[in-house]
């Protein structure tokens, strides 16, 4: 699956939750403590493959999946940049010093693992927004790759 098509059905299936719980009247205080990992194990197993295992994507004690993904992820399935024969199809636009890459059939990815900035809730309420597309537009970016051969 390519990271846009992540991306979409991962909106969609954030945007089914956040509707149904703001026709149970949910504010947005209560929208985010339902996102936290043990409650979406038990009431949304369909959310994330690793909720199967209950499996945390990140090492934190309260974690939460409102964000499952950071606004800071940069992406483009047709690279955002190529080096050395590498295509380079994700980035942190933080430089978070947390990330790392990793490389994969000629592609450098981005390991997000071992930050946790979206997964607070504190982090989350400042960003809030019930339309998870709006806090992520950043997400995916439409500008030409950069080559080393420019």
């Amino acid at each position: 699956m390519s990271y846009l098509e992540w991306f979409h059905t991962h909106a969609n299936k954030h945007q089914v939750i956040v509707q149904k719980l703001r026709a149970q009247n949910y504010t947005k205080e209560m929208i985010i403590e339902y996102f936290f990992f043990e409650n979406m194990v038990e009431k949304e197993p369909e959310f994330c493959l690793l909720y199967t295992n209950k499996q945390k994507c990140h090492d934190i004690k309260n974690l939460n999946c409102y964000l499952c993904a950071c606004p800071h992820f940069r992406f483009n399935d047709k690279g955002l940049s190529v080096e050395d024969g590498i295509t380079r199809k994700s980035e942190c636009a933080i430089a978070s010093k947390k990330s790392s890459e990793f490389v994969y059939e000629k592609v450098v990815h981005l390991d997000c693992s071992a930050c946790i900035v979206p997964h607070t809730k504190a982090f989350i309420d400042k960003h809030f927004d019930a339309e998870w597309k709006t806090i992520m537009q950043k997400c995916f970016v439409t500008s030409p790759i950069k080559s080393d051969l420019q």
